[in-house]
């Protein structure tokens, strides 16, 4: 009994929301061709699990969205604890992710096209910029709360530039990493579909405007429940993983 309360309470704003979505339905507020039912989208839904179509696009959208993120995590980690160890750095870095934060990197996508192409490579650019400023944020901040005596202590011990970040503030900054993970993560899910959308002859995004173009409104929601719930599951390896080894 107690774990139905807990599934209910968790997932109440999801309830309500396909419940008051049904209700719609119902009272035929909306045609039926654009506002389809929750059962017809279920069905369809289930029906594109099975075709082809589906994962091989989804397929190219997660390599363009992990090969931004990992890259942003590889560019970002390490830009965020130099900037909170050198005021040099800092002063040097922090004017530009003050200023490039609120820009939207995707408006910036035609340039990225003209210079990298209409293939991956703009997408995956455009995915990086968007997911390396929540990475070196929550980095920057996460290493200028480490504990100074630990730093303090390996630099007595000998310890290396190189040892200090590796042993000191790599593990004193992973919780706040995968802070900016969490962030950034499902931001490159969007902008993945988003400049697929503008440009593409293949991955999710496009699958979504061929569907748009084919009146298929069932297809398409039933593809924005699927892109949900890929989300969703990132999120929760996310956090898995961070509970499994960052457990301090």
């Amino acid at each position: 009994m107690k774990a139905i309360k807990d599934f209910i309470v968790k997932y109440l704003a999801l309830i309500l929301i396909a419940l008051l979505w049904q209700g719609f339905v119902l009272a035929e507020l909306f045609p039926r061709q654009l506002f389809p039912g929750l059962g017809e989208i279920l069905l369809v839904f289930v029906e594109l699990l099975a075709t082809s179509d589906l994962w091989t696009n989804m397929g190219v959208t997660i390599y363009r969205i992990l090969a931004g993120f990992f890259l942003a995590a590889i560019v970002g980690i390490p830009i965020g604890i130099q900037m909170s160890r050198s005021s040099f750095i800092d002063d040097l870095m922090q004017p530009i992710f003050t200023a490039g934060y609120p820009i939207p990197r995707v408006a910036l996508y035609p340039i990225f096209v003209l210079l990298f192409g209409l293939g991956s490579g703009s997408k995956i650019f455009t995915i990086f910029l968007e997911c390396i400023f929540p990475i070196v944020v929550s980095t920057y901040y996460g290493a200028k709360s480490v504990n100074h005596l630990y730093v303090w202590s390996g630099q007595n011990m000998g310890a290396t530039d190189r040892k200090l970040f590796w042993k000191v503030f790599l593990p004193g900054t992973a919780p706040s990493i995968f802070t900016g993970f969490r962030i950034a993560l499902p931001i490159g899910v969007v902008i993945a579909v988003l400049t697929e959308m503008i440009s593409s002859n293949n991955g999710i995004g496009y699958f979504l405007v061929y569907l748009s173009a084919t009146l298929s409104q069932s297809k398409v929601l039933a593809v924005v429940i699927f892109i949900s719930l890929f989300g969703y599951g990132l999120d929760r390896l996310l956090l898995y993983v961070r509970n499994r080894y960052v457990y301090w």
